[in-house]
C-alpha cells in the first residue's frame, strides 16, 4: 500500500509538475511579442475595383501578416501618378503599368522603378467606341475627338499604339479629362472615343444602357501583344535597401491572385474593406474580364504567374525606347526584375473560369 501511496505520490509530483511547465509555458508566450509588422503603404493606380481583388483578398486573409508585413492601400490617379510617388519614396509599392518606367527612369535617375511580379499579363488597353461613331479600326480616329485622363497609361502609350499601327496622332483631337467623367462624356457623345481600361469602359456603357453589342473595343493587344499588362512596381532604393521586404509583399499578392483564381466571388468581397460602397456583383464582372482578355497567354499557363518571355520583354522595352526616344537599356531588370519572384511551382496558373 505505502508503495502505491509513494507511486501515487510521486506521479502526482510529476503532473502538477508538467501542468506547471505548461502554464508557464502559455505564460511566456502571451509575454512574447507578436511577430513584427513592417509598416508597408501601397498605392493603386486607380480607386477599388474588380481587378484590384488579389490585394484586397491578402489583406483579408491576413497574406501580409503571415508575411510580417502590415499594409495600409490607397487609391491611386493613374500610372503616371503612381509611378512618380514610388519613385520619390511617398509609397514603398505601387500597382501600375511598367511599360511606362523606361521614360520615368530615363528623366530621373535618381528615382527609378522597376516592376517585380506581372498581376495581369496582357494589356488592357483599348480605344473604346460605340457603333454610332462609325470607328472601327485605328485609322477611323484621325480627325476624331478622343477623350484621354493625361495621366492614365492607356493615354500615356497611345503613341506606342500610334506607331504600330501607322496613324498620325497629330491628327486626333486629343480631350483633356478627368478620369471620373471620361466614360459620361463617350456615353453623351461629347467625345468619339476614349483611351481608357476595357473592362472598366464596358462596364460603365453597360450601366448607362447600352447595349454590349454596341460596345466596340480596339484593343491595343491586337497590334501589341508584347506589351505588359499591370504590375506590382517598387523603386530601386526599396530594393536594394530592403529585398526581404519585397520577396514576402510578392508572396502576399501571389496568394491573394490565386484565391482570386479559386475563389473570385469570395476575393471580389474583400473589396468591401476597402470600399463598402462597391458594387460587388459588377465588380466580380470586372475581374472575369480581366482574366478574359488579360491572362491567356499559354506561356504562364506553362511557367506560371508572373512568368515572361525575355523575349518578349525585349520587345516591350523596344516599343518603349523608339515611343518615348530614350536609349534601350542592356538590363531587362529595368522594366521587370523577377529575382523577387518565389520558384515558378510555387506560382501556378493553370487557367480561370468565370465565375457568375
Amino acid at each position: 500500500m505505502q508503495r502505491n501511496q509513494s507511486f501515487w505520490f510521486i506521479g502526482g509530483d510529476m503532473r502538477v509538475r508538467t501542468l506547471f511547465s505548461w502554464l508557464c509555458g502559455l505564460a511566456l508566450l502571451a509575454a512574447a511579442p507578436a511577430r513584427a509588422q513592417t509598416p508597408v503603404k501601397f498605392v493603386l493606380d486607380w480607386f477599388v475595383i474588380g481587378l484590384h481583388a488579389p490585394f484586397t483578398d491578402a489583406l483579408a486573409n491576413k497574406y501580409y501578416e503571415q508575411q510580417g508585413l502590415k499594409v495600409s492601400i490607397d487609391r491611386g490617379y493613374g500610372s503616371g501618378d503612381t509611378i512618380a510617388k514610388v519613385g520619390n519614396g511617398v509609397y514603398d509599392f505601387g500597382y501600375a503599368d511598367p511599360n511606362l518606367l523606361l521614360k520615368w527612369n530615363h528623366d530621373n535617375p535618381d528615382a527609378k522603378v522597376t516592376m517585380v511580379f506581372l498581376v495581369w499579363d496582357e494589356t488592357q488597353s483599348a480605344i473604346m467606341t460605340t457603333k454610332s461613331t462609325g470607328i472601327t479600326k485605328p485609322a477611323d480616329l484621325i480627325g476624331r475627338k478622343v477623350g484621354a485622363p493625361p495621366s492614365d497609361n492607356t493615354r500615356m502609350m497611345f503613341p506606342v499604339f500610334a506607331k504600330a499601327t501607322g496613324i498620325d496622332m497629330t491628327k486626333i483631337d486629343f480631350i483633356a479629362a478627368q478620369p471620373n467623367m471620361t466614360n459620361t462624356m463617350l456615353f453623351e457623345k461629347q467625345v468619339d472615343a476614349l483611351t481608357t481600361n476595357e473592362g472598366t469602359t464596358f462596364l460603365a456603357l453597360r450601366k448607362f444602357g447600352v447595349p454590349a453589342d454596341d460596345i466596340v473595343p480596339i484593343r491595343y493587344s491586337k497590334y501589341l501583344p508584347e506589351l505588359l499588362g499591370v504590375g506590382i512596381i517598387v523603386s530601386d532604393k526599396t530594393l536594394q535597401t530592403k529585398p526581404e521586404m519585397v520577396k514576402s509583399f510578392v508572396r502576399a499578392i501571389i496568394a491573394g491572385e490565386e484565391d482570386s483564381i479559386a475563389h473570385p466571388k469570395a476575393a471580389v468581397a474583400t473589396l468591401a474593406a476597402i470600399d463598402p460602397l462597391a458594387d460587388l456583383p459588377n465588380e466580380l464582372i470586372r475581374l472575369n474580364i480581366t482574366f478574359e482578355t488579360a491572362m491567356q497567354n499559354p506561356y504562364i499557363k506553362a511557367h506560371g504567374l508572373g512568368a515572361v518571355d525575355p523575349a518578349r520583354l525585349q520587345t516591350a522595352l523596344k516599343y518603349a525606347a523608339e515611343t518615348f526616344d530614350v536609349p534601350v537599356p542592356t538590363d531587362t531588370a529595368e522594366i521587370y526584375d523577377t529575382r523577387f519572384l518565389p520558384p515558378a511551382a510555387e506560382r501556378p496558373y493553370a487557367g480561370y473560369t468565370p465565375a457568375q
